[in-house]
């Protein structure tokens, strides 16, 4: 697929994803704006707290004591004849919480919610609803006290919705989450197929970052929930961030393998490494639960994964500056993640809108960080290939050239002394070229090498028919000839024809070669090895020349 109808195709999934990512509508009504904030010991202790002594300033969100209490006039806010609302805040991950509503006629309703009911009553964007009781009064306060939470999110990020509202978003989005990985777990097949063909890291690497990513979009979108249903709040808070630290430690490892040697800088990829085991070390310090750091964990967490996002960026770039081919490819799959991350890390500082759709948008940016890094493995895969293709045709010209007598063009002395054995079914004729050191001492070297090629291309036509006949030039002026014969009367027949052939070619003309004979030994394999049989035919070839050459002896 070439880049245009890559670029085409992340318009199109951007236009679609992007269309469905709208802010929340006048039924969602958010109560961040309106918390006060106490902290205390204890759950009874908390909701003693007068709502004057509760903290309504800027820096509300930071206490960190072990019971969390929230408080919310919601005087006004909800329309008459609105209907069923839910509550809904953050889940991540908390111990115990407690909702008390307050109604304009005096009555008021405590829910408990255990992290167990968060997970059966989850709500697509990282959310989970609790139902507001009814009882044909307005509601005028919620006030919630949460024991332990992990981050600041699940007593900031609090919101009334409309029930029918939040029962059409549910079934949307957990379509579209559900269409998000399916189109992550595309590349995985994909990468299995490269794998067959190329066996290379960078494709381990590959579904590593594929797998991590499909892994958290399962888990924070609460897919897990609906296949899992008594999957555990805390689990699922963990796996979210151990399959992005997994995701974002494979994306380091598949840019530094995939992009071509010499393209990043040591330096970068030791600092790359440094960078990501910082971010393992405090994603797995997290796993300890300590009471110190317990609602800084997740942030400083986040703040681990910045660093190392821009150096890869940083790392690409540079590659890209000095021309990596493959660097194209990662830049324009890294960014939008980085975009999304930068985006996310401003929120946790109010610089951003709590209501911008970053969920939507780090899905998005995920799935087309998979296309584009897919993209990256088969633009990769095809150069390697050509290049393994290359040099496997090299390797063959090389090991042919190893194995050919380059004046002749027949294979060499090395070639058949490879051969183990003569099978049965197989023949071994001796040839050599009678008188040859006369034809070099009174007519030069020049035309002693043309008459061997010229003997070694009389050698060929003669076994043109035979396609598994071979011929070697085992050194000066000797031959040996490798075919199929069963019987002593076929070899005797065979190895005549080419005597015949060989001195039958009138050579003598004005400037031509002189007239040769040659003579032969020969002998049927019978399955010996190479050298009873090469011992045998040799004597047979000696026997010849001995009895006048020009001549086939046949050894019996």
């Amino acid at each position: 697929m070439g880049r245009r109808a890559f670029a085409w195709l992340w318009g199109m999934l951007a236009v679609v994803l992007c269309g469905i990512a709208t802010p929340a509508s006048a039924r969602d009504y958010h109560l961040e704006d309106l918390l006060c904030v106490g902290g205390a010991v204890s759950a009874s202790e908390a909701f003693d707290l007068p709502a004057h002594a509760l903290d309504c300033s800027n820096t509300r969100f930071a206490n960190r004591s072990p019971f969390l209490r929230t408080h919310a006039d919601v005087v006004g806010l909800i329309p008459s004849g609105e209907g069923a609302l839910f509550w809904q805040t953050d889940p991540s991950s908390f111990d115990s919480m407690l909702l008390l509503f307050t109604y304009d006629n005096g009555e008021q309703r405590l829910v408990d919610v255990d992290p167990q009911m968060a997970a059966r009553n989850w709500f697509v964007r990282t959310r989970f609803s609790v139902p507001v009781p009814e009882v044909g009064a307005e509601l005028i306060a919620i006030d919630a006290v949460i024991e332990r939470p992990r981050t600041y999110a699940t007593a900031r990020d609090v919101r009334l919705v409309a029930v029918s509202e939040a029962v059409d978003q549910q079934y949307s989005r957990s379509l579209v989450y559900a269409l998000i990985c399916g189109l992550l777990i595309a590349p995985l097949v994909f990468d299995l197929l490269f794998l067959r063909m190329l066996r290379s890291r960078f494709i381990l690497w590959h579904m590593g970052l594929t797998f991590g990513l499909l892994g958290f979009v399962y888990s924070n979108s609460g897919l897990v929930f609906a296949s899992f249903p008594d999957f555990p709040l805390d689990a699922r808070y963990q796996l979210n961030t151990l399959t992005l630290a997994f995701a974002t430690a494979c994306a380091v490892m598949f840019a530094l393998d995939i992009i071509e040697e010499g393209f990043v800088a040591a330096r970068i990829r030791k600092a790359l490494m440094a960078l990501v085991t910082f971010m393992l070390v405090i994603r797995f310090a997290m796993m300890l639960d300590l009471e110190i750091w317990r609602m800084n964990d997740h942030n400083l967490y986040l703040f681990s994964i910045l660093p190392v996002s821009l150096a890869l960026l940083a790392a690409i770039f540079c590659a890209f500056r000095r021309g990596s081919r493959v660097a194209i490819y990662l830049l324009a799959a890294f960014f939008p993640i980085l975009v999304g991350g930068v985006i996310r890390l401003l929120m946790e500082f109010t610089v951003v809108s709590k209501e911008f759709p970053i969920d939507d948008l780090l899905f998005l940016a995920m799935v087309l960080l998979v296309l584009g890094t897919s993209a990256a493995v088969g633009d990769r895969f095809m150069v390697l290939r050509v290049e393994r293709d290359r040099a496997r045709i090299n390797a063959l010209k090389m090991q042919r050239m190893a194995h050919s007598d380059a004046l002749t063009g027949v294979a060499n002395r090395r070639a058949f002394d490879a051969l183990e054995r003569i099978e049965d079914g197989q023949a071994l004729i001796m040839a050599d070229i009678d008188h040859f050191k006369a034809i070099n001492d009174a007519m030069g070297h020049t035309v002693g090498d043309a008459v061997l090629a010229d003997t070694a291309g009389t050698f060929r036509r003669a076994f043109s028919n035979d396609k598994s006949a071979r011929i070697y030039r085992l050194g000066g002026e000797e031959f040996a000839i490798v075919f199929d014969c069963w019987d002593q009367q076929t070899l005797r027949d065979t190895a005549e024809a080419v005597r015949r052939k060989v001195g039958g070619v009138k050579r003598r003309r004005e400037g031509d070669l002189p007239n040769v004979t040659i003579s032969i030994g020969g002998t049927l394999g019978r399955g010996r090895s190479l050298a009873r049989v090469y011992e045998e035919a040799d004597k047979a070839l000696y026997r010849a020349k001995q009895a006048g050459r020009n001549r086939v002896v046949i050894s019996g």
